[in-house]
């Protein structure tokens, strides 16, 4: 997990990339390592706050989520076939968490995510555009997402995956935003420091 914040301006920014746990079946243990994850920050300074992105104005939280869609894998395929990208999401782990429409939604609901109109990016045969052919035969799903905190400032501009890249089972996705911030700003404060002297002889 790595957390990387700073200041433009009068705005704070935050952004979080984290590793979930794998597997179908282990969205309870994703959604606790995402609470860990914020609430334990070591970056988080005000305790009365139920996690670190509810100290900064504009958040950013992404990576290998390991989302995964339930349901077998040659419906999967089929839809996947017919560019039916819609109904491979109605099967998808996180879009009732970010609707709180869960009552084990953790703190998810506080996150939304730009609209999927790309086919599953995992899993893939390694420089193959074919999905899982071992004998594992995983269902292919979106793990690797970017979300960013319920913000009017925050606007979408583009989300999307890259084809072209083939030397991994996953491929890589990407986001574009416009961001509004406070550049309303004069500095840092001024430290008022008492003048001291030291003679040496």
């Amino acid at each position: 997990m790595h957390q990387v914040a700073f200041r433009l301006g009068n705005t704070r920014l935050l952004f979080m990339n984290a590793h979930l746990a794998a597997h179908q079946g282990q969205m309870e243990e994703r959604t606790r390592s995402m609470q860990r994850i914020l609430e334990s920050s070591p970056i988080r300074k005000r305790k009365d706050m139920s996690g670190v992105h509810r100290e900064y104005d504009r958040v950013f939280f992404m990576g290998d989520l390991n989302m995964r869609l339930n349901e077998k894998r040659e419906t999967v395929d089929a839809w996947i076939k017919a560019e039916r990208f819609d109904e491979c999401l109605k099967t998808d782990d996180l879009l009732p968490l970010l609707k709180g429409d869960s009552g084990h939604a953790g703190l998810w609901p506080d996150f939304q995510e730009a609209k999927i109109t790309f086919p599953p990016t995992y899993k893939f045969d390694k420089k193959s555009d074919v999905y899982d052919s071992s004998k594992k035969q995983r269902v292919p799903s979106w793990t690797d997402r970017i979300l960013w905190k319920k913000d009017v400032a925050i606007k979408s501009l583009s989300y999307d995956w890259v084809p072209s890249l083939k030397c991994s089972d996953h491929r890589p996705v990407f986001a574009q935003f416009e961001v509004k911030v406070d550049l309303n700003w004069s500095g840092p404060p001024r430290v008022v420091r008492k003048s001291s002297v030291c003679a040496v002889q």
